[in-house]
C-alpha cells in the first residue's frame, strides 16, 4: 500500500491506499494460482491476462494532481467523478492485449466491439458499470469496462493524502463503491473491506453489516468442509452477507481473485435467500458465460 491514514501509537490505521501495479500484478498470480483445479480455472487464467494487462497499464494515467482543495470526504466519488480521457486510454490498451488470445465468443464480440466504440458509446458504458447496472446489451463488455476503470480510479487513488479522508459511513471511503470482500488480519482479527474499484482497504469493525451497520443477527455461513479460511457475514437486518477471507489460514489471498475463485459459497448463500451485498467487476457479465 503506497499510504496509509496513521494514528497515535497502537492505533488501528483506517485506511490503506493501494499501489496499483503490485494490486493488480498480485491479482494476476492469485488468479493463476487459483485456477488448477478449480471448475472455473479457464475464466481464472483468462482473468489472470486481464490482471497482468492492468498492471502493464497503470503508466497510461497521469498522476493526480492534489492540492489543498482535494475533498476530504469521498474525493473521487465514482458517481460523480469527471473521467477524464485516461481510462479510455487504458481500455485501448486492455483491448488491444487482450485481443491477442482466444476467448469464448461473446467476450470476443465483445472486445472487437469496444475497440471500434465511440467515446460517448464507452462513457455510456462506464456508467453503467459504475452504478452496477449495465445495459443487457452491454453485459459481456462490462467486465472489461471495468477492468479499465479499476486501473483508472486505483492510480488516482495511489495519489490522495491518506491521513486526511475521512471515515465512511457507507462505501470505500475514496470513491464510495461497495467492497468486493473483507480480509480478516491475523492475531488481532482486524477486519479491512476492500474497494471493488480502487482497490483502497479501510477497517471496519467486526461483527457488524457494513451495508445497513446493523450489530444484531449477524450470522456466518460458510461451505462444509472449508478450512476455515473462507465465511460469509450475513445480516438478518438487510439479508445480505459479504465474503471474509481469513488470512491467517489463507496467506496468499487476494480478495478480488479469491472471491471468483469462491462463487460455492455464493450459490449456497443464494439457496437459503441470501443477497450479495459485495460487487466484484469481473462478475458483471455474468461470469464465465
Amino acid at each position: 500500500m503506497s499510504g496509509e491514514a496513521p494514528g497515535l501509537p497502537g492505533d488501528v490505521v483506517y485506511l490503506k491506499l493501494p499501489r496499483p501495479a503490485d494490486l493488480f500484478e498480485g491479482r494476476a498470480r492469485r488468479f493463476l494460482e487459483l485456477a488448477p483445479g478449480n471448475p472455473m480455472g479457464d475464466f481464472l487464467e483468462a482473468l489472470a491476462s486481464v490482471a497482468a494487462a492492468q498492471a502493464r497499464l497503470v503508466g497510461r494515467v497521469p498522476p493526480a494532481t492534489v492540492g489543498a482543495e482535494i475533498a476530504t470526504t469521498v474525493p473521487l466519488r465514482a458517481a460523480t467523478w469527471t473521467r477524464n480521457a485516461a481510462w479510455r486510454d487504458v481500455l485501448a490498451g486492455l483491448v488491444e492485449e487482450l485481443l491477442g488470445r482466444e476467448w469464448p465468443a461473446p467476450a470476443s464480440q465483445a472486445l472487437r466491439r469496444l475497440a471500434s466504440a465511440r467515446p460517448e458509446d464507452l462513457e455510456a458504458m462506464a456508467d453503467g458499470v459504475l452504478r452496477g447496472t449495465p445495459a443487457s446489451a452491454d453485459l459481456a463488455a462490462a467486465p472489461f469496462v471495468g477492468a479499465a476503470l479499476q486501473v483508472y480510479f486505483a492510480a488516482l487513488a495511489a495519489g490522495l493524502p491518506a491521513d486526511r479522508l475521512e471515515r465512511s459511513q457507507s462505501g470505500c471511503p475514496v470513491c464510495d463503491s461497495p467492497p468486493v470482500a473483507g480480509v480478516v488480519l491475523g492475531d488481532d482479527k482486524l477486519r479491512y473491506l476492500c474497494c471493488s474499484l480502487c482497490g483502497s482497504e479501510w477497517n471496519l469493525t467486526r461483527i457488524q453489516c457494513w451495508n445497513c451497520r446493523n450489530t444484531g443477527g449477524i450470522r456466518f455461513l460458510e461451505v462444509a468442509g472449508d478450512q476455515g479460511g473462507l465465511k460469509a457475514e450475513a445480516c438478518a437486518a438487510c439479508g445480505a452477507y459479504l465474503k471474509l477471507f481469513y488470512r491467517d489460514r489463507m496467506p496468499s489471498v487476494e480478495p478480488m481473485a479469491d472471491d471468483v475463485a469462491s462463487l460455492t459459497l455464493d450459490l449456497l448463500a443464494a439457496q437459503d435467500g441470501w443477497a450479495r451485498s459485495g460487487v466484484n467487476l469481473f462478475l458483471l457479465g455474468g461470469g464465465e458465460g
